[in-house]
């Protein structure tokens, strides 16, 4: 059985191209995203001229159990007034017009435009990220994102306001980057291309992806598929399933989804539905042994993303969560660049690849031999040396574990146990089981076949 390795240096291709992760978030983070929009469209395309990506388009107007593909929207312009001066200039921010809000032109009264004014719950300074409106359309109305400092400065009179957003048919784009393996069961990862002025909350996520799928292409002997789909949060995925033929559904064995991945937080897996899936198991294997603070939680009980898209009835695609989850600016105009540490992306991207490569390697054990093999036999060298009463000899508990392996080892070797239920057995790191099982196979006393 081929030996699959991932690539753990910073790739050669993001440097031949002059963009890091860090580049990419900055040239994309001042972008007024939305599910359709012209900067949508922007970031679709300088990414799909960048990196080998296929745009799949879903025009506005198009439905799918309930949902529907929105026009492309456009703010362009919007103030509030009070006796002709300007008080406020919803354009100088992203966020300064709520996501998908609707036209409007008259004069208001102090409570009538306080009814059409968002703030952040916690950041007395800051804009809110609004972005309810995407997905219910019945429920549009017009409103201002602004400061809790601006709403409870404005004093009592009349206001007047102009919101002019213009509204023309478009196409939904969703990336899709698609690496072939020797086998089409694939790995998908999924990232969201729509919150706008959100650099941690769905940008990194993008990045990282692009990172992955950068070093994957670059490492040999891929047994699986990958696919990375950027799509607008929810909307995208379920449009982009449901033109999938099924055969190709059929196809996605496990699911990424990666979201706030740049902030200083420990990482977090949020399970999958069951939770018990290959990719459950690996990713967490790979956070428990070497990432100390990393935490796990169920389904739906950190964040909630397009997971229940690929777990919704029909698919059924295992699909975990993996993020940084909770920070302070969530949601504000504070989630930008600053907020973000290389550092962190990094440990995301080869996090992810790690539990790539368990599952890539993940094999079971054919055994040749019948018996108790002598491992201290130089013939073999195979035996750890671990515990000695008789030379006072101190060892660690990771030595016990290993005693303890080797003693029960071979009792695994029946053709159904997998190397990760080794691995997680004996609470040893995976890439050290299976390099120590592969002694075994040099010397032909067992096989390793595909798990």
């Amino acid at each position: 059985m081929k030996t699959y390795k991932s690539v753990d240096a910073k790739d050669t291709r993001k440097r031949e191209l002059g963009l890091s992760m860090m580049e990419m978030l900055r040239c994309a983070g001042a972008l007024r995203l939305a599910p359709v929009s012209p900067d949508a469209d922007r970031l679709s395309g300088a990414l799909a001229a960048r990196f080998p990506f296929r745009v799949r388009e879903f025009p506005s107007g198009e439905e799918h159990n309930g949902w529907s593909v929105p026009l492309s929207w456009i703010p362009c312009r919007a103030e509030i007034r009070k006796n002709g001066s300007l008080l406020y200039d919803g354009m100088a921010h992203p966020l300064g017009v709520v996501g998908y809000g609707t036209s409007f032109k008259g004069v208001v009264s102090l409570d009538t435009l306080r009814e059409h004014l968002f703030f952040h719950p916690s950041l007395p300074d800051s804009l809110v990220y609004h972005c309810d409106y995407y997905y219910k359309p019945w429920r549009r109305s017009w409103g201002f994102s602004v400061s809790r400092r601006f709403f409870e400065s404005l004093e009592d009179g009349e206001y007047e306001v102009l919101l002019d957003v213009e509204e023309r048919p478009g196409t939904m784009k969703v990336l899709e980057w698609h690496l072939p393996g020797e086998t089409a069961e694939t790995i998908l990862f999924n990232a969201h291309t729509c919150h706008a002025a959100q650099v941690n909350d769905g940008l990194s996520g993008v990045v990282v992806g692009i990172e992955i799928m950068n070093r994957l292409a670059l490492t040999p002997n891929r047994r699986y598929s990958y696919r990375l789909v950027l799509a607008p949060e929810h909307l995208g995925t379920v449009f982009y399933l449901a033109s999938l033929p099924k055969e190709c559904v059929a196809s996605l064995r496990w699911a990424v989804f990666l979201e706030m991945l740049g902030n200083e937080n420990r990482l977090i897996l949020q399970e999958s539905f069951w939770g018990t899936s290959e990719m459950d198991r690996a990713l967490w294997h790979v956070l428990h042994h070497r990432c100390p603070n990393a935490e796990r939680a169920p389904f739906r009980t950190v964040v909630g993303n397009d997971e229940t898209v690929w777990e919704a009835p029909g698919y059924e695609i295992p699909c975990v969560s993996l993020s940084r989850w909770p920070y302070a600016e969530y949601h504000s105009d504070k989630d930008t660049v600053q907020i973000i540490e290389e550092e962190r992306l990094e440990e995301a991207v080869r996090s992810v690849l790690k539990a790539c490569e368990i599952l890539e390697n993940n094999a079971v054990v054919q055994r040749r031999f019948d018996g108790l093999v002598c491992l201290g036999n130089p013939r073999y060298d195979l035996y750890i040396s671990t515990e000695d009463p008789s030379l006072r000899r101190m060892v660690s508990q990771e030595q016990r574990k290993w005693h303890y392996l080797m003693t029960c080892l071979p009792r695994f070797f029946d053709e159904k146990t997998t190397l990760l239920d080794i691995a997680e057995r004996f609470d040893l790191d995976f890439e050290l089981v299976s390099a120590y099982v592969r002694k075994y196979e040099e010397k032909g006393l067992v096989t390793l076949l595909p798990a």
